[in-house]
């Protein structure tokens, strides 16, 4: 139960963090001037950056003293992504929205005149204006989505002039039941948050959280009340319906009405928020009860069983000893002939002895299939670390990589407004951006595969990708002399998951070079050809390295011939071409070439 909360304490903050940083790195910009306070478009265009890097965040805003407000959010259509616009001018206030695409293009406009709302108004702008810092709002129903949320937001103060405005960030909380359900407590436990004042936050079952009230707004329900036989039970003798009423400290674990259970405050966020994992005690121990006595006799009839089999086989075996010591006492005696045929006895004593040989070898095997399972162990062992390492990697660098393309983007802007910048100059620039993007993609998705997210399917232009891999494997080759030849496809719309195609390709192409340089080989190619072929993309990826070795076999995890390697690579891109709908396989090598295709499902509409 410790181990399970602490889980859930550790996701939750994990969930809760982006936000928090995401508004202090907005609250920057717009303080330091990189984004003007009144320039609305390119206000907007850097809220609908910084919302495509957190998957969880619902929406950013903005709001200054006058009453004008920028808000832009993720939206069930017309497109993806809708903006508001709350405009002030000369005393005549428009309220106007935009629909764009993931890409930022225009889909659909409207307005509202009669749109009454005033961020001016709002919980989150008077907190975080009265207390002057960073604020994080109570929990509370979002009224587009019914989702439950919650705001963090800080104020825009400039020295001279004072107070601005404030920023806001919106974050849906719903993913964290979705995470409580998979939560393993124990077969009817389960792990909730509550909040200080007893209400249900997370919840393994979602629908628990939310109670219609008679005014037909929405609201959270309370922990004693919720349709939840286990959860009112291990909670009934609370008094007072609160947390804080419950009369435990931090980290207290407690046993009443026949169920364990344990609350875990949420630590290092300013959130009056505890995790609280309970059970029935019989999940635990009722089994035990239950068999304790049966088991007793089962022990006591196997040990009369074993003593009356010992005993057999101590007759069985000493039967040849006793026939031996009497043969010899008579041979000694002079009244058997030492020449004589040996008795049956002894023909026993030497099957029993080639037995108990058997018995040693088959124990040998045994053992060491025992020490090959720890083996194995342990390597899964280092590799659940490493999928831990990976997605603490993949969160520490999606701040600092978004930072990075919104400083590229304003290094672009201020090239181009400056007029004096060079061709040369706004090309690296460019580049430099699109590589930032392309790594943030590759670090989504190994946050995603860490989290087993599958991750979503599109069509996309499969030359794109090898274009894109070109440039990003182009330093790796020329370090180990390895030309790169590419050649497109003429039909290349593919559907799939674009980074995790893209991670499978470069890791082919990476393994080939690293064989060739691992060989030392004179002549040093690879080769990345796409074809279309009826309803899939065939891709080969072809080097002129030194081929497997005959004892690797190929996509069998931990199985490499690298040395150093881990044996994952082949077998995790191969589970992710079939995830696509697809098929990875190694083909028949030609003289001095290696080769391994790959197919995608095409997009032929």
């Amino acid at each position: 139960m410790e181990r399970a909360g602490a889980n859930a304490v550790d996701h939750t903050k994990r969930f809760l963090e982006p936000a928090a940083e995401m508004t202090e790195q907005a609250r920057r910009v717009l303080n330091t001037g990189l984004v003007g306070t009144t320039d609305k478009d390119t206000m907007e265009r850097y809220f609908f950056e910084l919302l495509q890097t957190e998957t969880n965040v619902a929406g950013i805003n903005y709001g200054d003293e006058q009453g004008n407000f920028v808000y832009v959010m993720k939206s069930d259509g017309p497109g993806p992504y809708r903006t508001k616009f709350i405009t002030i001018e000369d005393g005549v206030r428009t309220t106007d929205f935009i629909w764009r695409t993931a890409d930022y293009e225009v889909v659909a406009r409207d307005s509202d005149p009669l749109d009454p709302y005033d961020a001016r108004t709002r919980p989150w702008y008077l907190k975080a204006s009265n207390l002057d810092r960073r604020i994080w709002t109570n929990p509370y129903i979002f009224f587009t989505s019914q989702q439950p949320g919650i705001t963090v937001a800080a104020p825009i103060v400039f020295e001279d002039d004072g107070l601005q405005g404030v920023v806001g960030v919106d974050i849906e909380i719903s993913d964290i039941s979705d995470f409580l359900s998979d939560l393993q407590v124990s077969e009817s436990g389960a792990a909730v948050i509550l909040h200080q004042d007893g209400s249900v936050l997370a919840h393994p079952d979602p629908n628990q959280i939310k109670v219609l009230n008679d005014d037909g707004t929405l609201s959270f329900a309370n922990i004693k009340d919720i349709d939840d036989p286990v959860s009112r039970a291990a909670f009934a003798n609370f008094e007072g319906g609160t947390v804080t009423n419950f009369d435990l400290p931090s980290n207290a674990a407690f046993r009443r009405n026949n169920y364990l259970g344990l609350f875990e405050p949420l630590e290092g966020i300013d959130l009056p928020w505890t995790v609280a994992i309970y059970a029935p005690e019989n999940d635990f121990i009722g089994e035990i009860k239950k068999n304790r006595a049966r088991n007793i006799w089962i022990a006591a009839g196997i040990s009369i069983l074993t003593a009356l089999v010992g005993l057999a086989i101590a007759e069985i075996i000493l039967r040849p000893v006793r026939a031996f010591a009497v043969r010899t006492s008579l041979v000694s005696q002079g009244e058997v002939s030492a020449n004589a045929p040996l008795p049956k006895t002894y023909r026993e004593l030497s099957k029993a002895n080639k037995t108990l040989i058997d018995e040693i070898a088959q124990r040998r095997d045994s053992e060491a299939k025992v020490q090959e399972l720890s083996r194995d162990l342990a390597h899964f062992s280092r590799i659940n670390v490493m999928g831990q390492m990976a997605s603490g990697l993949a969160h520490e660098l999606s701040q600092p990589l978004t930072a990075i393309t919104q400083n590229v983007d304003a290094a672009i802007s201020t090239a181009k407004e400056s007029g004096t910048a060079s061709e040369d100059l706004l090309t690296i620039l460019n580049e430099l951006d699109e590589q930032a993007h392309q790594g943030g993609d590759v670090v989504r998705a190994l946050r995603g595969f860490v989290r087993k997210d599958e991750g979503k399917t599109a069509v996309f232009n499969f030359n794109e990708l090898i274009d894109q891999a070109k440039r990003l494997m182009r330093h790796e080759a020329e370090e180990n002399h390895v030309k790169l030849i590419y050649v497109p496809a003429k039909h290349p719309m593919v559907k799939g998951n674009r980074v995790q195609i893209a991670q499978v390709l470069i890791n082919l192409i990476r393994n080939a070079i690293e064989a060739m340089a691992a060989a030392d080989t004179k002549t040093r190619e690879v080769l990345v050809e796409a074809k279309a072929q009826e309803d899939v993309l065939l891709v080969k990826v072809k080097d002129t390295g030194p081929g497997v070795p005959e004892d690797v076999r190929l996509f069998k995890q931990f199985q490499t011939s690298k040395k150093g390697g881990m044996g994952l690579g082949l077998s995790i891109s191969r589970s992710i071409v079939e995830n696509n709908g697809g098929r990875l396989w190694h083909d028949a090598e030609a003289a001095g070439q290696t080769i391994f295709c790959f197919t995608l499902p095409r997009e032929t509409r």
